[in-house]
């Protein structure tokens, strides 16, 4: 293994220090371009040694790896997307868009700014910020790069042993500084729902999908027409819902302003089905510039300082209950909004003002809304209910599988409706974009034990981050037409809410069904567990982190009555925090491998012409990394 370091490693003097970052996806990458940046601007002395390490593809790591099908849609338009920091930074460099703009070929010309681009195109993106990026880093520190998968790291004297598995065979590494940005990674194989991949090892002529991504996925052993119960109506179902038809053949034609589908024969049919039975929302049509910055009038900054002083004062702690004090604002700004779109669509920008105003005046509480919202007249529109818009079927139940498609068909038509009015013009849409906008604020309440443990039904991370996902992170409105169109087509049909799946021993095959929809019941050969893992640290499902935590280098967190879902890192800089929670020297994590401590990790950019936490914490990252481990 020529990149990676043998035993004659260990008979040299170290004279330079040694930086190591694991993953060289999106989090990778931007610590990289701030690591780049800050050693150009220190103090001259030994050259240091920066080792890049992706075990998929360096510079767009697995989520993004350039050879993925055309059909897997990323969920963020292309306007809103940069890995550029805004500011200062060493060498130029552009916007998803203007990378776009700049490319010749249909595939990026045909992408605008409020357009979904495909992952793939995405990561052939973040090849280019990566390879100009190193460039710039070459002037100043020695590169190594190697593509193999961080098996174990160990602590060799005063630095960190990294043991690494590749194509070539095994090798290691030694750093001063290792840096933890490995991503997603899949969950071991376990049976998450009635035993079935049991079942399945025990049945050849069964198929079990679980674990992982839709992409990672051997689809193509579902043999055609074969019937296919689906777990999971989220944003990777649509993955699996496109893989499965455009992916074998077929076409979608719009004829008379109608999306059909035309199918190739080589088609499984799917019966899907979640917990709430419902396809997540679709998005608003993009109508925001890029550059657009989220103005909260409620849900503020300083709201939440004084929630957490009077928590200090009535508790005597600033830890948060979040349904009962945070959610309330976050309601309030979200009604806010809606009723700003109404009256500005009714009547203009100037009453909607004053509304606006009015509505502030009167708090959050919203105790004095109604004589302003009868002033304005929308005292008719009740506030959004979150729950039922995540939830809609919850209490309902159908008499046939026919009468729930019908009532599902409905109310997707209408969701799709409100989605084109947009998240500007449309007040269902622009109400819940707030969610979206808010992230950063909802971070500053939640995160590094913000939160006191929620009762049930009312946690953050168990209950009500889902729900607020549900209404807030949908795809764009063709995938809910495409969805609809397959539906018509006859190869897709949601079973319902509160989906149950088994296994009939007498007909030995998998069964699929909704306790809510009378006659639901289906006979399937294949399950496909669409859900993402967010395995834990303590999992098995990355060894190089279950070997911190078993070794005791590194501490989890959790909360009350949860298993372990992130390693514990310190807020200001990433460090990781050993079970004592002392700092452990030179270890520093940062993303998915942190989320559950932290929030929204997933999100792999920034936004053009704003700080967001994406660089923010990269940076910290970065200049502690130089400040500690290679300035003089």
């Amino acid at each position: 293994m020529s990149p990676v370091d043998g035993d004659r490693e260990e008979e040299r003097t170290v004279t330079v220090a040694t930086v190591a970052i694991v993953g060289t996806g999106p989090r990778g990458i931007a610590v990289l371009e701030r690591l780049t940046h800050h050693l150009s601007r220190s103090p001259g002395g030994p050259r240091p040694r920066v080792v890049l390490i992706d075990a998929v593809q360096l510079g767009a790591g697995r989520v993004w790896r350039t050879d993925q099908p055309p059909w897997l849609l990323m969920n963020t338009v292309v306007g809103e997307l940069t890995m550029a920091p805004d500011g200062a930074a060493l060498c130029p460099l552009p916007s998803f868009a203007a990378w776009l703009d700049a490319q010749d070929g249909a595939e990026y010309a045909a992408l605008g700014p409020n357009d979904c681009a495909p992952r793939h195109v995405y990561g052939h993106y973040l090849r280019h910020v990566y390879t100009e990026v190193v460039r710039s880093l070459r002037v100043h520190a020695d590169v190594t790069e190697t593509t193999g998968r961080v098996t174990a790291l160990t602590r060799s004297g005063s630095r960190h042993r990294l043991q690494i598995q590749a194509d070539g065979g095994e090798g290691h590494i030694e750093a001063d500084a290792v840096v933890l940005a490995t991503g997603h990674s899949p969950a071991p194989r376990q049976d998450t729902v009635a035993g079935l991949a049991r079942v399945a090892a025990d049945h050849p002529w069964l198929l079990h999908f679980a674990g992982d991504a839709v992409a990672e996925f051997e689809l193509d052993a579902i043999p055609a027409q074969a019937d296919v119960g689906v777990l999971g109506l989220g944003l990777s179902f649509y993955d699996l819902l496109l893989s499965l038809t455009v992916g074998r053949g077929g076409e979608f034609r719009r004829r008379e302003g109608v999306l059909e589908y035309q199918p190739s024969g080589k088609e499984p049919v799917l019966y899907a089905g979640s917990r709430s039975g419902v396809p997540i929302g679709t998005r608003g049509h993009n109508q925001k510039s890029a550059q657009g910055s989220f103005q909260p009038r409620l849900f503020t900054q300083r709201a939440l300082a004084r929630l957490r002083e009077e928590a200090i004062r009535e508790r005597g702690s600033a830890r948060l209950d979040f349904a009962a004090e945070v959610l309330p604002l976050l309601r309030a700004e979200i009604d806010l909004v809606r009723y700003e779109v109404l009256v500005r669509e009714r009547h203009g920008q100037e009453r909607a003002g004053r509304l606006v105003e009015a509505l502030v005046a009167a708090g959050p509480g919203r105790s004095g809304w109604r004589p302003v919202l009868a002033a304005h007249g929308v005292a008719d529109e009740a506030p959004l209910d979150l729950e039922r818009l995540a939830r809609p079927f919850n209490d309902r139940c159908f008499a046939s599988p026919k009468e729930y498609d019908q009532a599902l068909h409905l109310l997707l038509a209408e969701d799709l409706a409100q989605a084109r009015l947009g998240n500007a013009r449309g007040p269902l849409k622009s109400a819940l974009d707030v969610i979206r906008d808010a992230r950063d604020l909802l971070r500053a309440a939640v995160e590094h034990d913000g939160l006191a443990p929620g009762s049930p039904g009312e946690d953050f991370f168990q209950d009500i981050a889902p729900m607020l996902s549900l209404v807030s992170t949908g795809p764009p409105p063709l995938r809910t037409e495409q969805f609809l169109a397959l539906s018509r087509a006859g190869l897709v049909r949601v079973v319902g809410p509160r989906v149950r799946f088994g296994f009939d021993a007498g007909r030995e095959l998998f069964t699929v069904e909704s306790p809510a929809v009378a006659g639901s019941l289906r006979h399937v050969q294949a399950v496909v567990d669409t859900r993402v893992p967010s395995p834990g640290p303590t999992q098995g499902g990355d060894p190089l982190l279950s070997g911190l935590v078993t070794d005791g280098v590194a501490a989890t967190w959790s909360e009350a009555g949860r298993d372990a879902t992130s390693l514990r890192v310190g807020a200001a800089t990433g460090r990781l925090l050993d079970p004592t929670g002392r700092p452990v020297h030179g270890l520093y994590a940062i993303g998915i491998p942190t989320e559950g401590l932290r929030w929204f990790t997933q999100i792999g950019n920034g936004r053009p012409g704003s700080r967001t936490a994406f660089h923010r914490e990269a940076d910290a990252l970065a200049l502690d990394v130089v400040r500690r481990h290679v300035g003089p």
